[in-house]
């Protein structure tokens, strides 16, 4: 891996303390870890423990270059992981995925877990040594970790007692590509499917069933409707599946001004959809922080089921709610003779839609070091 290319994105005219996150940052934002560390010749070796019993071998190899950064110099190598492809290093994979707000499930289609084509790579970069908040001290590493396409950054922190580590987050867009490539690099084939981890509540309605992706949203599904996961989100039907409502999230880097607003963003599915003649005016209201905006248009749509039947009146139906983090949209459609059913569907979604917040302020930024 070139380290090189990374070190271009230091800032040179930084006091080296104020850049060092993996050393300063809230140990309640890192994973906490047991260390043993190893004698090694040429490496540094530590045996890392997660709460839940995973466990695997960090080794950091001998130095391979230096560089000037700040008042200091920093050291890099090469990096690597060892693990016995046993529960161990499922539950360590585990660990960090539940740190980082995702789950592992059982694939569902055939996977070459071992990506026999892709090498791992990994490296490490020696920030330094400093104290956090609570006066703990600690060794910080930057790690960085490349499989195939997939490439992710993540820091790693050594107490000065050697008897506990942490890894501390790097970056929030490094998040599912850290886990993919734990999984398949020190868990045993095949892969396991990465998806943001599903939370429930109990639900206000009865009959109702709850449904949420951590540190995103959490709704209430209709009673007596059908769940759905497809690829990028998540379908609801009826159980003849003559009405439907789809929803998904993606979380928002800091927006410059001139972002459209979430009633322009509506205007502008309106506007693309073809059939802004016939749609409502754009409606928006507040909650709880989140800014929501629909609007509603009528076409003549084809039914799937019977492709040789002429089109019939139908509704669609879309929806955007968002505040400065996460941006969720909810989109239906159902035969126009379905409306006063699929309107009753429709709203318990929405009247039970809550859009998470700002999680951790320092888990949002992208460090420079």
């Amino acid at each position: 891996m070139a380290i090189a290319a990374d070190v271009e994105q230091y800032d040179l005219h930084m006091k080296l303390q104020e850049v060092i996150p993996a050393v300063v940052a809230s140990a309640r934002d890192g994973l906490d870890l047991t260390a043993v560390r190893l004698d090694g010749l040429d490496a540094d070796k530590w045996q890392l423990t997660t709460a839940n019993g995973g466990s695997v071998l960090l080794e950091l190899g001998k130095v391979e270059g230096r560089f000037i950064f700040g008042p200091g110099e920093l050291t890099h190598g090469k990096m690597h992981l060892h693990s016995a492809f046993d529960k161990s290093a499922r539950a360590f994979v585990d660990a960090i995925a539940e740190w980082l707000g995702f789950e592992l499930a059982e694939a569902k289609e055939k996977d070459d877990a071992r990506e026999p084509n892709a090498q791992l790579e990994c490296s490490w970069v020696r920030l330094g040594e400093g104290l956090d908040a609570l006066n703990n001290r600690w060794t910080g590493f930057k790690l960085f970790l490349k499989l195939g396409e997939r490439y992710a950054e993540v820091f790693f922190r050594s107490a000065q007692n050697g008897k506990r580590a942490q890894f501390v987050e790097k970056w929030s867009a490094y998040r599912r590509e850290l886990v993919e490539i734990m999984e398949r690099a020190i868990a045993k084939p095949p892969a396991r499917s990465v998806r943001e981890r599903r939370t429930s509540r109990a639900p206000k309605r009865e009959g109702a069933l709850s449904f949420g992706i951590h540190q995103a949203f959490d709704l209430e599904l209709p009673a007596g409707w059908l769940l759905r996961e497809e690829k990028k989100h998540y379908r609801i039907t009826d159980p003849n599946e003559e009405m439907m409502i789809e929803f998904s999230h993606m979380r928002l880097p800091p927006l410059p001004p001139d972002t459209p607003g979430v009633v322009e963003r509506v205007q502008i599915v309106v506007d693309n959809s073809g059939h802004r003649d016939t749609a409502l005016p754009v409606a928006t209201f507040e909650k709880n922080g989140v800014t929501y905006a629909w609007s509603e248009y009528r076409l003549n749509s084809r039914n799937t089921k019977d492709p040789k039947a002429p089109p019939r009146p139908a509704r669609e139906r879309c929806l955007i709610a968002a505040n400065a983090w996460i941006q969720v949209l909810v989109t239906g459609c159902w035969w126009e003779t379905d409306t006063a059913v699929a309107e009753q569907a429709w709203n318990g979604v929405v009247d039970s839609l809550e859009v998470a917040g700002r999680i951790s302020p320092s888990l949002e930024t992208r460090g420079n070091a």
